[in-house]
Protein backbone atom coordinates (compact mmCIF):
# COMPACT_ATOMS: atom_id res chain seq x y z
CA UNK A 1 0.00 0.00 0.00
CA UNK A 2 1.43 3.75 -0.93
CA UNK A 3 1.85 6.07 1.13
CA UNK A 4 -0.46 9.19 1.03
CA UNK A 5 1.13 12.23 -0.64
CA UNK A 6 0.48 15.59 1.55
CA UNK A 7 0.88 19.05 0.01
CA UNK A 8 1.09 22.24 1.76
CA UNK A 9 -1.17 24.79 1.10
CA UNK A 10 0.85 28.26 0.78
CA UNK A 11 -0.16 29.00 -2.77
CA UNK A 12 3.78 30.01 -3.55
CA UNK A 13 4.88 26.42 -1.95
CA UNK A 14 3.21 23.67 -2.59
CA UNK A 15 5.60 21.44 -0.94
CA UNK A 16 5.39 17.55 -1.45
CA UNK A 17 5.60 15.67 1.24
CA UNK A 18 5.38 12.07 2.31
CA UNK A 19 4.19 12.42 6.11
CA UNK A 20 2.46 15.48 7.33
CA UNK A 21 4.85 18.18 9.02
CA UNK A 22 3.73 20.62 11.74
CA UNK A 23 6.37 23.30 9.87
CA UNK A 24 6.26 23.37 6.24
CA UNK A 25 10.27 22.48 5.35
CA UNK A 26 9.94 24.60 2.54
CA UNK A 27 8.49 27.84 3.26
CA UNK A 28 7.76 28.02 7.31
CA UNK A 29 4.29 27.97 7.31
CA UNK A 30 2.46 26.25 10.72
CA UNK A 31 -0.08 23.54 9.86
CA UNK A 32 -0.37 23.61 6.44
CA UNK A 33 -0.91 20.43 5.15
CA UNK A 34 -3.50 17.96 3.63
CA UNK A 35 -3.68 15.13 1.86
CA UNK A 36 -3.62 15.20 -2.18
CA UNK A 37 -7.24 14.37 -2.54
CA UNK A 38 -8.04 16.37 0.04
CA UNK A 39 -6.56 19.52 -1.62
CA UNK A 40 -8.44 18.23 -5.15
CA UNK A 41 -11.76 17.98 -3.67
CA UNK A 42 -10.99 21.44 -2.06
CA UNK A 43 -10.10 22.85 -5.78
CA UNK A 44 -12.84 21.64 -7.18
CA UNK A 45 -15.38 23.23 -4.56
CA UNK A 46 -13.70 26.50 -5.31
CA UNK A 47 -13.48 25.91 -8.47
CA UNK A 48 -17.22 25.28 -8.79
CA UNK A 49 -18.22 28.50 -6.63
CA UNK A 50 -16.19 30.45 -9.32
CA UNK A 51 -17.75 28.93 -12.23
CA UNK A 52 -21.19 29.66 -10.82
CA UNK A 53 -20.24 33.73 -10.04
CA UNK A 54 -18.75 33.71 -13.24
CA UNK A 55 -22.14 32.32 -14.86
CA UNK A 56 -24.36 34.53 -12.41
CA UNK A 57 -22.41 37.44 -13.83
CA UNK A 58 -22.17 36.95 -17.25
CA UNK A 59 -26.67 36.07 -17.33
CA UNK A 60 -26.42 39.77 -15.55
CA UNK A 61 -24.44 41.09 -18.11
CA UNK A 62 -26.61 39.57 -21.20
CA UNK A 63 -30.08 40.79 -19.22
CA UNK A 64 -28.57 44.04 -19.01
CA UNK A 65 -27.66 43.95 -22.72
CA UNK A 66 -31.21 43.04 -23.94
CA UNK A 67 -32.25 45.56 -21.59
CA UNK A 68 -30.35 48.46 -22.80
CA UNK A 69 -30.65 47.42 -26.38
CA UNK A 70 -34.85 47.39 -26.13
CA UNK A 71 -35.14 50.71 -23.83
CA UNK A 72 -32.18 52.87 -27.04
CA UNK A 73 -33.26 52.64 -30.52
CA UNK A 74 -29.40 53.61 -31.46
CA UNK A 75 -26.37 53.42 -30.29
CA UNK A 76 -25.84 57.07 -29.83
CA UNK A 77 -28.10 57.08 -27.00
CA UNK A 78 -25.80 54.79 -25.21
CA UNK A 79 -24.75 56.83 -21.80
CA UNK A 80 -20.94 56.20 -20.38
CA UNK A 81 -22.57 54.53 -17.32
CA UNK A 82 -24.05 52.21 -19.86
CA UNK A 83 -21.44 51.01 -21.52
CA UNK A 84 -19.15 51.02 -18.38
CA UNK A 85 -21.51 49.14 -16.35
CA UNK A 86 -22.14 46.08 -19.09
CA UNK A 87 -17.76 46.12 -19.59
CA UNK A 88 -17.49 46.04 -16.15
CA UNK A 89 -19.96 43.07 -15.64
CA UNK A 90 -18.47 40.92 -18.78
CA UNK A 91 -15.18 41.56 -17.88
CA UNK A 92 -15.81 40.45 -14.16
CA UNK A 93 -17.76 37.55 -15.28
CA UNK A 94 -14.93 35.83 -17.60
CA UNK A 95 -12.31 36.36 -15.30
CA UNK A 96 -14.36 34.54 -12.54
CA UNK A 97 -15.31 31.75 -15.70
CA UNK A 98 -12.03 31.58 -16.12
CA UNK A 99 -10.65 31.61 -12.88
CA UNK A 100 -13.11 28.55 -12.06
CA UNK A 101 -11.88 26.48 -14.79
CA UNK A 102 -8.55 26.70 -13.84
CA UNK A 103 -8.87 26.08 -10.46
CA UNK A 104 -11.04 23.10 -11.08
CA UNK A 105 -8.42 21.59 -13.74
CA UNK A 106 -5.25 22.40 -12.27
CA UNK A 107 -5.22 24.11 -9.19
CA UNK A 108 -5.47 27.72 -10.58
CA UNK A 109 -1.76 28.37 -9.55
CA UNK A 110 -1.23 30.32 -12.28
CA UNK A 111 -4.57 32.51 -12.30
CA UNK A 112 -4.27 33.40 -8.72
CA UNK A 113 -0.54 34.43 -9.01
CA UNK A 114 -1.56 36.56 -12.42
CA UNK A 115 -4.66 38.04 -9.81
CA UNK A 116 -1.88 38.61 -7.04
CA UNK A 117 0.83 39.99 -9.54
CA UNK A 118 -2.07 42.48 -10.63
CA UNK A 119 -2.99 43.77 -7.45
CA UNK A 120 0.39 44.23 -5.97
CA UNK A 121 1.99 45.95 -9.38
CA UNK A 122 4.09 49.52 -9.30
CA UNK A 123 4.49 48.53 -5.28
CA UNK A 124 7.82 48.44 -3.58
CA UNK A 125 8.47 46.27 -0.75
CA UNK A 126 11.51 47.01 1.61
Amino acid sequence: MAAEDYVCLNIECRYHSSQPFSVCPQCGHHNTFVTQSNMRVRGCIGGALFLAIGCFLLLIAVFMSVLVASQHTSLTQLTDKDVTALLLLYGLGAVFLIGGISIMTGGGRWFIRSIIAFATRGRRYK
